[in-house]
C-alpha cells in the first residue's frame, strides 16, 4: 500500500511539473505553479467517507459531487445527486462554468483515489483549490465504511461508538437494512449497489 502511494505521489510531481513548462494554450487565469505544488501536500484536499455521506444525507446544497468513472459505471451505481464527467473533457469550458459555481465544495471521486488525484491536479490548475476536494478511498472505501462497516470492541471510546452509529444509519439511508453487495476494487469495475433513496421530507414551516 505504501509503494502505491509513493508511485502516486511521484506521479502527481511529475504532472504538476508538466503543467509548469507545458506552453499555455488557454486563456483562463491559472493557479501559481508554487502554489499548486504547495497544495499537494495538504491532507485537507481529502473529505473522509464518513463526513461525504453526512453531507449527502443533509443534502447540503454546498456540495458537489464529481463522478468520475466511465458513463457505464455510473449508470449502474452513484452517489445520490453526482454529476458524472469524464476526466478527459473536466476543462471543458462548460465543465469549467459548473466548477467555478461560487458556494460549492466540489468533490471528486472515482472507484480510487488515482483518477481522482490527476482530476483534482488538472481541476486545481484553474480553479480555487481551496473548495475542490477528493473523497478519500473513493467509492471502494465508501463501500467499505459505509455499506458494510465495522463493529466495535466493548472498550471502543465513545467516539468510536458513535461513528459505528453513524454508518449503521448511513448504510440503511443509502441501501436499506440488511442488503448484501460485491465490493470492487479497480476502476474497470462498477460497485454493484442497489440504493433505496428515501423520498425528501416534507416542510411544515420557514427556515432552511
Amino acid at each position: 500500500m505504501q509503494r502505491k502511494y509513493t508511485i502516486l505521489s511521484i506521479l502527481l510531481v511529475v504532472l504538476a511539473l508538466g503543467l509548469v513548462i507545458l506552453p499555455k494554450k488557454t486563456n483562463k487565469t491559472e493557479t501559481d505553479p508554487k502554489v499548486l505544488l504547495s497544495a499537494l501536500a495538504e491532507k485537507s484536499r481529502f473529505l473522509t467517507t464518513d463526513l461525504v455521506s453526512k453531507r449527502i444525507i443533509e443534502n447540503d446544497p454546498t456540495l458537489l459531487l464529481i463522478d468520475l468513472r466511465p458513463a457505464d459505471q455510473f449508470k449502474a451505481f452513484a452517489l445520490p445527486g453526482a454529476i458524472n464527467i469524464q476526466p478527459e473533457s473536466i476543462l471543458s469550458d462548460s465543465n469549467s462554468e459548473l466548477l467555478k459555481q461560487l458556494g460549492k465544495d466540489i468533490v471528486l471521486y472515482a472507484n480510487s483515489d488515482l483518477a481522482s488525484e490527476k482530476a483534482w491536479l488538472l481541476c486545481a490548475r484553474y480553479v480555487n483549490y481551496s473548495r475542490l476536494y477528493i473523497m478519500k478511498g473513493g467509492l471502494n472505501e465508501w463501500y467499505n465504511t459505509i455499506v458494510m462497516g465495522t463493529d466495535v470492541a466493548a472498550t471502543a471510546s465513545s467516539a468510536e461508538f458513535d461513528l459505528v452509529n453513524f454508518r449503521k444509519a448511513a448504510r440503511q439511508y443509502f441501501t436499506g437494512a440488511g442488503q448484501t453487495t460485491e465490493k470492487t476494487a479497480t476502476e474497470k469495475t462498477p460497485v454493484k449497489i442497489t440504493v433505496v433513496r428515501k423520498a425528501p421530507k416534507s416542510s411544515s414551516g420557514g427556515g432552511c
